[in-house]
């Protein structure tokens, strides 16, 4: 989207809906993926090959495969007898922390607009969200404090970029696409969006919900 066709829309949205990792909440999947390959003793790529691109992590983030049948297939893969501690310490890795600016936009932005989430994430995350928001003392217990509504791929059983996730967000909210911005950092993502009609506004390293937002509030 253009600068100035971002900046003339904002008088029209009425309901914002965020992605959360590289958007909320920063990560760094090279840190899950050496700490893996630390824990099974391979190389980084041979743990790519079965951890992010397996179809058994997509069931996971769709919710269709439990955490423990996720760590029995590393457990197969990787041939070694890894503890619950030693894979969640390696799975949780990739969660940087909240940054408070992000925190104290999302909570602004929240009085103006109807804002929601809409992450592709998984169980043991989600839990991890709380214990992380917990230790930094920020000003919320979990992300739900932040947006009106909380939507993650494993509890609707699907996952972006599938269409049918972001209209079941318009239809369970009661949103126009129209009059809602959908704000992610994948592409793929962004192009499902737009196909319902839902503006879109993706995020860059250079361009973050910060830059993106700042007369908004």
């Amino acid at each position: 989207m253009q600068a100035n066709n971002f900046i003339s829309m904002k008088n029209t949205i009425k309901n914002i809906i965020f992605d959360f990792g590289n958007v909320v909440f920063p990560i760094d999947e090279q840190r899950t993926v050496q700490a893996f390959a630390d824990l099974f003793h391979c190389s980084s790529q041979e743990v790519l090959s079965y951890l992010f691109t397996d179809d058994i992590f997509l069931q996971f983030e769709c919710g269709t495969v439990s955490p423990e049948d996720f760590m029995n297939h590393l457990r197969e893969k990787s041939k070694v007898n890894f503890t619950k501690e030693q894979f969640l310490n390696a799975w949780n890795a990739i969660l940087l922390g909240y940054p408070i600016e992000h925190v104290q936009l999302l909570l602004a932005l929240k009085q103006k607009y109807r804002t929601f989430l809409l992450s592709n994430t998984n169980v043991l995350h989600t839990q991890e969200f709380i214990t992380i928001a917990k230790k930094q003392n920020l000003p919320i217990t979990s992300n739900y404090d932040m947006f009106e509504k909380v939507y993650y791929s494993n509890e609707l059983k699907m996952r972006k970029p599938d269409v049918r996730i972001y209209q079941h967000v318009l239809d369970d909210a009661g949103l126009q696409a129209n009059e809602t911005l959908f704000v992610d950092d994948l592409q793929v993502n962004i192009e499902a969006a737009a196909t319902l009609g839902i503006h879109v506004q993706q995020v860059t390293k250079e361009s973050g919900i910060l830059t993106i937002f700042k007369d908004w509030i």
